[in-house]
């Protein structure tokens, strides 16, 4: 089984990409199961073969603990990770071909706590992230420099290899182009310029066997590019046999 973690931050599309991914999936004949590990999410377009609200919801937390959103958001983190042998014994339990987990939606609570690291070292199987890059959030070149270097840290973070992807491809405006068009300039200037072009050599040098896709949820483009290159995390080949 080959484990795919959705992640990226908020309102990039996670969740639409977890949807029609795993529809593609499913069209070429593959088995597929959905996790829904977002326990502040109110609906889904998918239809979860496990679902961390089962164990907790945001909502609950907040009124049964008089917490606000970033706090019952926070406390449901831990409940997670107090409850992670629950968790894991039900996604355990799947043998699909493909595994997608839609995480949550403010990705530091999985990112950065215990949670994702926890999970991906007690995955068996193959296990990729996906992470899913906002052109809305490419206003300027160092917006994407910041996010190249996000999509590092979650390939660091979580101990596995990561296919980067520009979702919503189909709403690129010609600002967010032209930042994809020109990130391998060098004409930045200043403080913020030098640090950026430091950036850029490490992304350069850590990326060189990598490539950003360009991907719609919406319009159901790129996935086969994006199939292709989950084979390539695993093996130059690119076979996922």
């Amino acid at each position: 089984m080959i484990t795919l973690l959705i992640i990226g931050p908020a309102g990039s599309g996670k969740s639409t990409l977890t949807k029609s991914f795993g529809q593609w999936l499913e069209n070429e004949g593959n088995r597929v199961d959905y996790v829904n590990l977002d326990p502040g999410v109110d609906s889904l377009p998918f239809v979860p073969s496990f679902d961390v609200r089962l164990i907790v919801k945001v909502k609950d937390v907040m009124r049964k603990e008089n917490l606000g959103p970033n706090g019952a958001l926070v406390r449901a983190a831990e409940i997670m990770e107090e409850r992670f042998s629950e968790l894991i014994k039900e996604i355990s339990s799947m043998s699909s071909d493909f595994l997608l987990i839609d995480t949550p939606g403010q990705m530091e609570i999985f990112l950065f706590r215990t949670l994702g690291p926890l999970l991906t070292s007690s995955l068996s199987g193959r296990t990729v992230s996906i992470f899913l890059i906002d052109p809305s959030l490419m206003k300027k070149r160092t917006d994407f420099i910041v996010l190249k270097m996000l999509g590092l840290i979650v390939e660091l973070r979580l101990g596995v290899p990561s296919v980067e992807i520009v979702n919503k491809s189909d709403l690129i405006d010609e600002r967010s182009l032209r930042v994809l068009e020109d990130f391998a300039k060098k004409d930045l200037e200043g403080l913020s310029g030098g640090l950026a072009e430091e950036l850029h050599r490490i992304i350069e040098d850590l990326e060189k066997k990598k490539r950003t896709l360009m991907v719609s949820a919406l319009k159901n483009t790129g996935f086969l590019d994006l199939y292709k290159a989950i084979g390539e995390a695993f093996c130059a080949c690119g076979d996922m046999t």
